[in-house]
C-alpha cells in the first residue's frame, strides 16, 4: 500500500533529485521492505511447522514407549505368575512325593517356554569335562516333528559356562539365549537354551530361576529315578558302578 500511494507523498524535488526519481526510490524501498517481511514471515512459519512436527513425533514416540512399557509389564507379570506356580509345584513335588517325577523337569522347560511367549526351549544337563550330554528335555512349541528349530553344541554351552553369564548367539537367522546355572564347581551343569522371538521384550534374567530350579530337581531326581531305560549302555555302567561298594575284578 505504501508503494502504491508513494506518488501522493512526493510533490516536489528533494536535494536536487527529481520528483519522479524520488517516487521510484520510495517504491523500490517499500517493495524491498515488503519482500523482506514476507521472507521473514515464511521462515518463521517454517520454524513453527518444524517445531510442531517435532512435537507430534515426540508424542508418537512417547505413545510407542508407553505401549511397549505396558507390554513389558504384562510379560513380566505373566512370568512372575509362572514362577510363583513353578516354585510352589516344585516344592510340593519335592516334599510330598517319595520319588520325584521326570515330568517335573518337562514342566520346567515348558514353563520357561510359556513365560517367553511360547518360544522353543531346550533344557540340557552336560558333563563339562567330557562335554557329554547326560540328559535333555525339549519343548518344540507345537512342531509336528517334535524337534527344535535349532541345534546347540555342548561346546557353545561350555563357553557360556566359562563366561559365567547369559549369552546370546546367532544361528541361521535365529537369536538363541544360552542360560547356564549358577553352580560353578559342579562337574554336571544345567543349561537352558531358548529362542528369542523377534519383537518381544522379556526379562531374560528370569530364565536363571528356571535353570537353577531344574538343576536342583535333577540332582534330587538322579537319586530317586532309574534312568536305565533312557540312557546309553556306557551310562548304565556308570550308574551301576557308582552304587557298587568294594572292588570289581
Amino acid at each position: 500500500m505504501l508503494a502504491v500511494f508513494s506518488p501522493s507523498f512526493v510533490n516536489k524535488s528533494y536535494l536536487g533529485i527529481s520528483e519522479s526519481n524520488v517516487e521510484e526510490l520510495l517504491i523500490f524501498i517499500f517493495g524491498l521492505s515488503g519482500l523482506a517481511i514476507f521472507m521473514f514471515y515464511e521462515r518463521l512459519m517454517e520454524k513453527k511447522e518444524k517445531e510442531n512436527q517435532e512435537m507430534i513425533d515426540a508424542c508418537d514416540h512417547a505413545k510407542k514407549e508407553l505401549v511397549s512399557s505396558y507390554q513389558y509389564i504384562g510379560s513380566v507379570n505373566r512370568q512372575l505368575e509362572v514362577l510363583k506356580k513353578l516354585v510352589n509345584d516344585t516344592s510340593v513335588s519335592m516334599y510330598d512325593q517319595a520319588k520325584l517325577s521326570k515330568d517335573l523337569l518337562k514342566s520346567l522347560v515348558t514353563a520357561a517356554s510359556v513365560s517367553f511367549g511360547g518360544a522353543p526351549a531346550l533344557l540340557r544337563f552336560v558333563y563339562l569335562e567330557k562335554l557329554r550330554t547326560d540328559r535333555e528335555f525339549v519343548h518344540p512349541n507345537g512342531n509336528p516333528n517334535k524337534s527344535l528349530p535349532f541345534n546347540v553344541s555342548n561346546k557353545d554351552l561350555k563357553a557360556a559356562h566359562d563366561q559365567g553369564s547369559i549369552t546370546k548367539i546367532s544361528q541361521e537367522n535365529k537369536q538363541l539365549i544360552l542360560v547356564p546355572s549358577d553352580s560353578r564347581n559342579a562337574n554336571m551343569k544345567a543349561f537352558l537354551v531358548i529362542q528369542e522371538l523377534p519383537g518381544s521384550e522379556y526379562d531374560v534374567s528370569v530364565l536363571k530361576v528356571f535353570v537353577n530350579q531344574a538343576e536342583l530337581v535333577y540332582r534330587a531326581l538322579r537319586k530317586d529315578v532309574d534312568f536305565s531305560s533312557d540312557v546309553a549302555p556306557l551310562e548304565q555302567v556308570e550308574v551301576v558302578t557308582r552304587n557298587v561298594k568294594g572292588e570289581i575284578e
